[in-house]
């Protein structure tokens, strides 16, 4: 299970009854990090749909991953990142945190993401906390 990639699709719900800033995409974890592509869809402010755009993040910038469920369902996904600059050019993003919502054939894939990220931070953390022992052994 913790080898595998989960793949989540979702979207950004727009911020106003017009459809602007409506983003949809996808979250990947894969087995060294995660990527999340994302797009805004064609709404009557832009005409048609933007291109797509990928990003890849370390597991140690991701600071918090929350699931929210709604009548024992998962509904949404809270994904916050230590530098705001990762998630910056996203239009509904704030201040490094981004909640989206889960496609329905998402649902079970969400499942498997919180032991995911814990044991990934857990290794990022590991990694680093070695690198410094290991620094300070050779000075």
């Amino acid at each position: 299970m913790l080898t595998d990639p989960v793949n989540i699709n979702f979207h950004c719900p727009p911020v106003d009854p017009l459809g602007k800033d409506h983003v949809i995409g996808k979250l990947r974890f894969l087995p060294d990090q995660v990527e999340l592509s994302w797009r805004l869809k064609g709404n009557v402010f832009t005409g048609g749909k933007s291109e797509m755009i990928s990003r890849t993040l370390p597991y140690g910038e991701i600071e918090h991953v929350e699931l929210v469920k709604k009548w024992w369902k998962i509904r949404r996904l809270i994904f916050r990142v230590s530098d705001p600059k990762l998630l910056g050019d996203i239009p509904v993003a704030e201040m490094g945190k981004l909640e989206m919502e889960i496609d329905d054939r998402s649902r079970e894939e969400a499942r498997k993401l919180e032991s995911l990220i814990d044991f990934k931070r857990s290794i990022f953390l590991l990694d680093a906390q070695e690198e410094r022992l290991k620094a300070m052994r050779d000075s």
